[in-house]
């Protein structure tokens, strides 16, 4: 989101509605899917497109490549609990823009933890849990780790949504035909 704020010389939040503008965030490639070629690209723009509509896409692409991580992890598991707050870490997590668009296209609650360093504290809830022969989740409830805030769920953007994963199914299927046929 910085990079492309900066190329279009606007803050973070300084976002509007994407209307048709779609942006596939592949800037170091995609890992879910694995194309580690991948470029990134912008489709729909027009003469008039607002460069802050722009940016909003591009949050919107990469929360959609996130859903779709997701959706794979739960078809390869023994299942994801959809009704679950999704929970932002990172210093994007504490973004209003970045809220919003995941709370938007998921469709369900956000949680946003007040620890900032949740990777180093996950891997010691781990590591507790493994020393002292408990659940993991055990340990991180004693350690409170769910506090912050949580944002309610809102009726997911679908359409949006669908957009995002059908221009990504095109540009994949483009990609991919030229080494089909040769």
């Amino acid at each position: 989101m910085d990079r492309v704020a900066a190329w279009l010389g606007l803050d973070r939040d300084q976002v509007a509605t994407s209307g048709g503008v779609v942006t596939l965030p592949y800037f170091d490639g995609e890992r879910t899917p694995n194309l580690p070629e991948a470029a990134a690209a912008v489709f729909g723009l027009r003469h008039d497109t607002d460069p802050r509509a722009i940016l909003m896409a591009t949050y919107e692409g990469a929360v959609t490549s996130l859903l779709d991580a997701l959706g794979t992890i739960d078809r390869c598991s023994s299942g994801v609990d959809p009704a679950a707050p999704l929970v932002l870490i990172g210093g994007g997590a504490r973004g209003k823009t970045w809220q919003s668009v995941a709370q938007r296209l998921s469709g369900r609650p956000i949680s946003i933890p007040d620890a900032t360093e949740l990777v180093a504290i996950g891997a010691a809830v781990q590591a507790a849990a493994v020393l002292r022969g408990e659940r993991p989740q055990d340990v991180a409830a004693r350690w409170h780790t769910d506090r912050g805030t949580l944002l309610p769920a809102v009726a997911r953007d679908s359409e949006t949504l669908n957009r995002h994963r059908s221009v990504r199914q095109l540009a994949l299927e483009a990609v991919a035909s030229p080494r089909s046929r040769a």
